[in-house]
């Protein structure tokens, strides 16, 4: 049994007592009687609010068909007396109009407001999908600065939950005195902000490259009680145009480098065996010591020249599907007898093990150049890591050592060609390692702080197909 037909019980059980109680008292007890008539109001509003103006008709007008032949019983004829008591009787009616008319207002009232509640509800869930849907974040925040809301993209970018909303927006920046100044002389002067740039999030393990626009948020009265901020990452964007600089340069210099390799090679041996030659012939001794340091200097000048040639040259990659722990392991073990005459001690973690499609001689030397650099780093000894880890579709070659580090103006310019910051170095390492990366379709992320040491992350595709497709292009070069 359902509420209504609960309600329904009871008004007619209720208008059925009080009626017997009409009909079972003695006449003569006419205060009883009237007692018993203003109980009949309660069964009447009740049904006027279950039931509405239509349910309180019903049993008014059904209390008067019950409670009119007690009058005639009661006083035996029909009088002045009978009509009073009848008229009063017709209060029913008015009450039971009264009370369904006012309760069917309200309802409609109430119906109208769910209406409007649903709209504005629809309207908001509308919204609120239109703006997670954007692929930038979308902040609004109070002059104040406060966050008031974000949209998905906005929380994942600055790692916010439920919880921080109402916090700061230059909060969740490492340049948050810039930003906060920025914003408050924008809504200060009513304008917006049209491109800012920051390259740290607080919250973010890496870095992350982020670009900030702004607008004022304006009420009713056209007065700024706000602004919305726009961000939009832009890390991948900033890594793919250094990498398109980078193969730009790689590539001009690739070229001009097979041109002057050849040029300069030709010279330098035929003074080379001029050299040797009159070192056969002279006894001088001062003379002869002059001919070796030019020996010397030629065949620095040679490997130099080599590796340019090495460098400048299109690479053939056999890509096989191979372990890419049994690798690094090989690779340990070609420089650990280097690294310990260094006192530099290899630490190797590994995750899981991958099977990827490499080339492991060419990744070997990349590989090794980056140990290289990170022991000679290293001239009082310490501690290189090295870690894979599974990062979504990519596998992270992590080497980090505990060097004398780079500056922070230097980090872009190590992967270009012939920058060096060693005293005999000829810059090409990076560049090559840089490349053998590219060619595996990965890339590479460096971070370094001076005094504590320098850390290269190497991305490599887990996606066989990819690569794959990738090594048939460079067979068919």
């Amino acid at each position: 049994m359902n509420a209504k037909q609960k309600y329904k019980l009871f008004i007619v059980f209720s208008v059925l007592m009080i009626t017997f109680l009409h009909y079972l008292t003695v006449s003569s007890v006419w205060g009883l009687h009237d007692f018993y008539r203003r109980l009949y109001y309660i069964p009447i509003i009740i049904a006027a609010f279950q039931f509405g103006l239509r349910g309180a008709m019903v049993t008014a007008l059904s209390v008067i068909v019950l409670y009119a032949p007690h009058l005639l019983i009661y006083f035996g004829k029909m009088n002045i007396q009978v009509v009073n008591q009848m008229l009063e009787a017709s209060m029913f009616i008015v009450i039971g109009i009264i009370a369904g008319a006012l309760v069917e207002s309200e309802s409609k009232v109430r119906r109208l407001l769910e209406v409007q509640v649903s709209k504005l509800t629809d309207l908001e869930n509308y919204t609120k999908n239109i703006l997670d849907s954007i692929l930038n974040g979308v902040v609004a925040i109070d002059k104040e600065m406060k966050i008031n809301s974000i949209n998905r993209e906005g929380a994942k970018l600055l790692h916010i939950n439920d919880e921080n909303k109402g916090t700061y927006i230059y909060d969740y920046f490492d340049d948050k005195e810039e930003i906060e100044a920025l914003i408050h002389k924008a809504m200060g002067e009513e304008r917006s902000i049209s491109v800012y740039e920051t390259t740290s999030l607080k919250e973010h393990l890496g870095k992350q490259t982020i670009r900030m626009h702004g607008y004022p948020l304006r009420n009713i009265l056209n007065r700024v009680v706000g602004m919305v901020i726009i961000l939009e990452d832009i890390t991948e964007l900033k890594r793919l145009e250094s990498q398109i600089r980078r193969v730009d340069k790689l590539s001009a210099v690739g070229e001009l480098a097979t041109g002057i390799a050849h040029e300069i090679r030709n010279p330098l041996g035929i003074i080379k065996t001029i050299s040797q030659t009159i070192s056969k012939d002279i006894e001088d001794e001062e003379m002869k010591e002059g001919l070796e340091i030019i020996e010397t200097e030629i065949n620095r000048a040679s490997k130099v020249i080599q590796e340019l040639l090495d460098f400048a040259k299109p690479s053939v990659f056999n890509y096989k599907i191979q372990s890419i722990v049994q690798l690094i392991n090989d690779v340990v073990r070609i420089t650990n007898k280097y690294a310990e005459q260094h006192k530099v001690n290899i630490q190797f973690t590994n995750g899981s093990d991958s099977f990827i499609y490499l080339d492991a001689d060419k990744l070997k030397q990349a590989f090794v150049n980056i140990i290289l650099n990170a022991i000679q780093a290293m001239p009082e000894g310490g501690n290189l890591s090295i870690n894979i880890i599974k990062e979504d579709s990519w596998i992270k070659v992590s080497f980090i050592d505990e060097g004398k580090g780079i500056n922070k103006d230097q980090l872009e310019k190590v992967f270009e060609p012939f920058y060096t910051t060693k005293e005999k170095g000829t810059g090409l390492g990076l560049a090559i390692t840089h490349r053998i990366i590219e060619e595996h379709k990965g890339y590479m992320e460096i971070e370094s702080t001076l005094g504590i040491g320098t850390r290269i992350d190497i991305f490599l595709p887990e996606n066989r197909k990819e690569v794959n497709e990738s090594n048939e292009k460079n067979i068919n070069c």
